[in-house]
């Protein structure tokens, strides 16, 4: 009687090894959120040894970012691939803010439970994430693309950006927390008919100003 083969464990490469992780990651981080996540949780629902972890990712910080951080690089090269062809001067240019729209709409509804984890948790770790990936990565892509197509124009782009990014963030939030999905072509439609009359020359002149809060406050 001929005896059972054995199939041989493959070793996994580098690159797949790594999105196992992440994969893993995306998941402790949505059921503990960032702050009870453990490296050791990650690691076991990865089928690694915490040890193999920390030749990947440094910290529980960094294996974050790049959970988090590469979603937006992907969707930054998707939305400059799509957009990089437009002519302002032709075409239907309510229609292709539209189609903006629709995709960042997308995205935030794709992100929001991990953007959530951090940005509404823990404030130290919800500004490092902010200001050093996902405001870089996304502020000055979303900004030129919206001004190309619009012709809108704004000192720095900080309140085109703002009103994008908090915008589409707002409406994904809203719904995961109602438990609905996002029609996003639906909505994007209605975003762009409200954008529509476009944006007076005095605040495309002004930068957004905050007043900084006072310690202790």
């Amino acid at each position: 009687m001929a005896q059972a083969v054995t199939p041989k464990r493959t070793r996994l490469r580098a690159e797949e090894r790594r999105e196992k992780i992440l994969e893993a990651a995306r998941k402790v981080f949505l059921e503990n959120g960032f702050a009870g996540a453990r490296t050791r949780r990650i690691a076991e629902e990865a089928g690694i040894t915490e040890a193999l972890l920390y030749r990947f990712f440094p910290s529980k910080s960094d294996i974050f970012r790049a959970a988090v951080h590469e979603p937006l690089e992907r969707f930054v090269e998707e939305l400059l691939a799509t957009t990089q062809d437009i002519d302002p001067a032709e075409g239907d240019r309510r229609d292709r803010l539209r189609q903006v729209n629709e995709m960042l709409l997308q995205f935030m509804a794709d992100s929001a439970p991990f953007l959530v984890v951090v940005l509404l948790s823990e404030l130290s770790e919800a500004r490092r994430f902010y200001q050093s990936d996902l405001h870089p990565t996304l502020s000055r892509p979303i900004y030129e693309v919206v001004s190309k197509i619009t012709g809108w124009r704004q000192r720095d782009g900080s309140l085109i950006f703002a009103a994008m990014f908090g915008t589409h963030l707002g409406l994904a939030i809203d719904a995961m927390l109602r438990g609905r999905d996002v029609d996003a072509p639906r909505v994007a439609d209605q975003l762009t008919r409200l954008f529509s009359d476009g944006m007076p020359e005095e605040v495309q002149a002004a930068p957004v100003s905050f007043r900084r809060v006072r310690k202790g406050a």
